[in-house]
């Protein structure tokens, strides 16, 4: 499974016009909680994140300020009609299970399981 590379920039003013202020600027919100690590608040390009998951990305490797994570999408909020991303909640997934068990779930073409089989 590939793992796709995000830049980061750190976010340090929240709340909803902030955000759409961000989103008009190109980027999506971001979030990365998981591991009994402290969340990190950010923003990544939202040119480079629809690229990658118009690749089935499930595994990224973000390049934060206090180095890079590797992470996995755990949520991803939308509008009220569905076409407009809001925010972007990712988790850590150090050892890459995350990752697989969602390309598992979703069917992703391409990906074999450990037996050899797609």
């Amino acid at each position: 499974m590939d793992i796709f590379s995000l830049k980061t920039e750190s976010r340090t003013e929240f709340g909803g016009r902030e955000a759409a202020a961000l989103r008009g600027t190109g980027r999506y919100p971001a979030t990365l909680v998981g591991e009994a690590k402290p969340t990190v608040q950010f923003s990544v390009s939202a040119e480079d994140f629809d690229a990658a998951v118009r690749c089935t990305a499930r595994s990224f490797e973000l390049g934060l300020e206090a180095g890079t994570e590797k992470v996995a999408i755990q949520e991803v909020q939308w509008d009220r009609l569905g076409d407009k991303i809001l925010q972007i909640d990712f988790i850590r997934d150090t050892d890459g299970e995350r990752a697989i068990a969602r390309a598992v779930k979703f069917g992703d073409k391409g990906f074999v399981d450990e037996d050899g089989d797609e």
